[in-house]
């Protein structure tokens, strides 16, 4: 953390502290939640991670589950607001946009209007100051969250009614993040038996991906998709070696190729056209449903680890994905629609296409096309 990020988080959890002796919040224990009736809950989620926001479907799911007749509304930031729209677990989606700070004011006047009872602040990864306060200005009538023990447990004390555990480094290195989500909500009753992602397009994503697929992928090829790129520089596997899988696929029989650029993605995908002897159709600047929804009717979808690959996989695409630093075991989501192929080591130079390659013919059921 840069020493400009670490005096802001310094500053931020000085004025908390500050507001947090000017509150009162009631102290329950799980006991007398679990006796508790909500009908309208409101979970704040703000984050700017599209796999992450993804990951905690499982733990929206589990709110569905545990109260079925509640009107459930969600803060996401406007990155993450397309892949909730349509979900059967939400009721409504509350856009925190951090770019327009004044829009914040409309939106914590629409929530108060819902006049929610509960408030549930999900994170896991890093400790949300701004999800907090938005608890705290939703005047939800109870409001229950993650621990804050990482910067100081009294923080939340004076915020939440209710401090939910996490796991210590011990039980969370056994945990997929999806398990991560769930397990502050698992000491208050709230859980699910299903850890799988769920995107749903919504008609009109549905409608244009028929239009699209129809134009870019041909007759009886075998119909790719590629994601070459990521946001973190980390996770991309060279776009050249991509170029080589897919080149290694088309050599057993025609294919046709669509190429997803997401905004960082420029460069990856123009390396890749380059090395690629197949012609793809590039798809930028859709939104994320109508991605999904194309991505779901390719017959394999190649990718990094990246936010694509959660969206894929969530939407139901037969997914093959590429990890390097990032542990799969942690970070995959858990569906049966999606195959990993990790690099030696998490090395990605030390991936060689021939591995990806073989893995994805046999993903495909012809193992024995192309070359070895």
């Amino acid at each position: 953390m840069g020493r400009l990020k670490t005096v802001e988080r310094s500053g931020k959890r000085a004025l908390l502290r500050v507001i947090g002796l000017f509150l009162r919040a009631r102290p329950i224990d799980a006991a007398e939640f679990r006796a508790m009736v909500f009908q309208r809950i409101l979970v704040i989620r703000q984050h700017n991670q599209m796999g992450d926001m993804m990951l905690a479907i499982p733990a929206l799911r589990a709110i569905r589950e545990s109260y079925p007749d509640a009107s459930i509304g969600v803060v996401s930031s406007t990155l993450n607001r397309g892949v909730l729209v349509n979900s059967p677990y939400v009721d409504r989606v509350f856009t925190y946009d951090k770019r327009r700070p004044w829009t914040t004011v409309t939106m914590t006047s629409d929530i108060r209007a819902q006049r929610y009872d509960l408030a549930i602040v999900l994170h896991t990864v890093s400790f949300s100051f701004t999800s907090l306060l938005l608890a705290v200005l939703s005047r939800a009538r109870i409001r229950v969250g993650s621990t804050s023990r990482s910067i100081g447990h009294a923080l939340t004390g004076s915020y939440l009614n209710l401090t939910l555990p996490l796991p210590d480094d011990a039980a969370l290195s056994r945990l997929n993040e999806a398990e991560h989500n769930l397990f502050p909500l698992r000491a208050v009753g709230i859980t699910t038996n299903d850890i799988a992602p769920l995107l749903v397009p919504g008609d009109a994503s549905e409608r244009w991906a028929d239009a699209a697929a129809a134009e870019h992928w041909r007759g009886e090829t075998l119909r790719l998709a590629v994601h070459p790129g990521a946001g973190k520089v980390a996770n991309i596997w060279p776009p050249q070696r991509f170029a080589a899988v897919i080149d290694d696929l088309a050599a057993a029989r025609p294919v046709s190729l669509v190429i997803v650029e997401g905004p960082r993605d420029a460069q990856s995908v123009a390396d890749f056209q380059r090395a690629c002897g197949v012609a793809g159709a590039v798809v930028r600047g859709r939104p994320i449903t109508d991605v999904a929804a194309l991505l779901k009717r390719a017959d394999l979808v190649v990718c990094n680890d990246t936010g694509v690959m959660h969206v894929a996989a969530a939407a139901g695409a037969r997914v093959l994905a590429v990890f390097g630093p990032t542990d799969p075991f942690r970070w995959a989501p858990r569906c049966k629609n999606l195959r990993v192929v990790r690099a030696p080591g998490g090395n990605l130079r030390a991936l060689t296409p021939e591995a990806v390659s073989r893995s994805a013919r046999e993903w495909l059921g012809t193992s024995s096309a192309g070359s070895a």
